[in-house]
């Protein structure tokens, strides 16, 4: 190896300990920032209570709370609506915070004011045939006393699906209270409690808002 071909390749070396050696470089960013780009948090909700609530006709009503915060920052809530706990029904309370940049969430809790306590030990959760066909089983799921969620009230040979709420408190007589939970659905209800009878739910379902003028269907369900 000739002299001056050494010295380069000892060049090259110290060059690359030199590099390798090189302290990383730090980034003190201010807060909320990176370079030039600043960070977003999107408004988060921590709710006090369930999701859905029931409460007995008069007992009275108070919201156990909301909290919304934008990072470690908390920020102030907007609610809409109201719960009547003097008449039975099913309420809807709509909670949204918007961040300082312009960023809004929302969130929502379901009340329903029932007209008396549940008979103990009542509980229709399961999963149910459509009775005439439908596109899917309905999965009904408890969510407060006397209070369940059905992924379809519908079914009996159509294809629509819609969600709901209804109550049940002894086990016999099921209904859907008055609610538009915006699935497409418009309001519904059942006018008249329906039955319970050895697994088989029947009610009579009006979709009020139904293009043309309401729309009144019987619907069976036989639990599985």
């Amino acid at each position: 190896m000739t002299k001056k071909l050494s010295i380069i390749l000892f060049s090259m070396l110290g060059i690359l300990v030199a590099v390798s050696c090189k302290k990383e470089p730090t980034f003190n960013y201010p807060e909320g920032t990176v370079g030039h780009s600043t960070i977003t948090f999107f408004p988060t909700f921590e709710m006090t209570g369930d999701p859905v609530m029931s409460i007995v006709k008069g007992s009275g009503w108070t919201d156990p709370g909301i909290k919304a915060t934008e990072g470690d920052a908390e920020i102030p809530v907007t609610t809409a609506g109201t719960v009547n706990a003097d008449e039975e029904g099913l309420y809807i309370l709509n909670y949204s915070a918007t961040n300082k940049d312009g960023y809004s969430a929302t969130t929502q809790r379901i009340v329903v004011v029932i007209p008396e306590h549940e008979t103990p030990g009542v509980d229709i959760s399961g999963e149910y045939l459509p009775i005439g066909g439908a596109p899917a089983n309905a999965i009904i799921t408890k969510q407060a006393e006397g209070v369940y969620y059905t992924t379809n009230c519908w079914g009996g040979g159509s294809t629509a699906v819609l969600p709901a709420y209804l109550v049940c408190l002894d086990g016999a007589k099921p209904y859907i209270p008055l609610q538009d939970l915006g699935y497409g659905a418009g309001r519904i209800v059942t006018e008249n409690p329906g039955t319970y009878v050895n697994g088989v739910l029947s009610w009579t379902v009006t979709r009020l808002d139904f293009p043309g003028g309401a729309l009144t269907r019987d619907k069976q369900w036989q639990k599985l």
